[in-house]
């Protein structure tokens, strides 16, 4: 069985109208490695002021081991509304920004959340344009995830709507999406949502698709999809196990003064090979964990002392 791993990014992100009191008690027990309260596309307008209210609620009154606790905001000067209320509650720690594109209204989002900068920005890319813009958004303070509005986005390149599970008619965007992630060093690219939630069995294959295209974890919009989730994005045992034998003989061969060299199985092991066991298992090089010998901070600005990237 798959699990999450200290460090990886989460396997699973419930979407929660926040509106809903009874789906909201429900959530922290979903097994979601991450909660999505959703003020947007799940709530009526009549009722935006109410789920705004209910997420600041939500969000002060949670449990310090909760999942991480995100928020799709609204678009506009209602968005910024929300942002501001829930930054304040200090208990947030991301919000999704909706239909996200260049421009003075992204500007003014990131201003607010940069002084809590222990608030996270996730990007929804939903139309051509914000697709697009992708090379001046993705890298912008504060942004650590992206995830594909694969409904809207349909929409907006007038595409057919999602025929059933497993469409690969997308594969181009979502390539952007997962290439834009690892060039601008974000934590992950987040998988669409399926609005097939009767059919575990094509969301797993679905996801397992998404999984080797790139993806680190998926949106969920039900709870039964939560599992299947955690399990497709987690990191299996004997792979983790793998990973660390690898690095150990990585150390013992890099010692030795071999820089290449053939893995138990008889592959090839370079520089790329050993930077994915690091990032599955979480550990630096051995200098690292000799205490720094040579007293330099090898820490790049993301966070990683292995400059692979951002942790979550």
């Amino acid at each position: 069985m798959s699990a999450s791993v200290p460090g990886q990014p989460p396997r699973s992100h419930l979407y929660v109208p926040a509106d809903q009191p009874r789906f909201l008690r429900a959530a922290p027990r979903s097994g979601a490695d991450a909660l999505i309260l959703d003020l947007e596309d799940a709530v009526a307008p009549a009722r935006k002021d109410a789920a705004r209210a209910a997420a600041v609620a939500f969000a002060e009154e949670s449990a310090a081991d909760r999942p991480e606790l995100w928020v799709r905001i609204n678009e506009g000067a209602r968005g910024r509304d929300d942002a501001r209320a829930l930054v304040a509650t200090g208990r947030v720690d991301g919000l999704w920004i909706p239909k996200a594109t260049a421009g003075a209204d992204l500007d003014e989002l990131i201003g607010l959340v940069a002084v809590v900068p222990s608030v996270a920005l996730g990007l929804l890319i939903e139309s051509a344009t914000g697709l697009l813009s992708l090379g001046s958004t993705a890298g912008r303070p504060g942004v650590r995830h992206l995830q594909l509005g694969e409904v809207d986005l349909r929409a907006d390149l007038r595409m057919t709507p999602d025929p059933g599970p497993g469409d690969g008619l997308l594969d181009w965007a979502r390539g952007l999406a997962v290439a834009h992630t690892a060039a601008h060093g974000l934590v992950s690219a987040v998988a669409p949502v399926s609005v097939h939630t009767s059919d575990p069995e094509a969301f797993r294959a679905s996801s397992v698709r998404l999984r080797a295209l790139g993806f680190q974890g998926r949106a969920c919009i039900h709870p039964v999809q939560v599992a299947v989730a955690n399990e497709v994005f987690g990191v299996d045992p004997g792979e983790l196990a793998d990973a660390h034998a690898l690095l150990d003989l990585f150390e013992h061969r890099v010692g030795a003064g071999s820089g290449v060299f053939r893995d138990s199985g008889g592959a090839m092991v370079d520089a790329a090979t050993v930077r994915r066991a690091r990032e599955l298992t979480g550990r630096t090089d051995r200098a690292d964990r000799a205490g720094r010998t040579d007293g330099a901070d090898r820490t790049d600005g993301a966070g990683r002392a292995d400059g692979t990237g951002p942790t979550a």
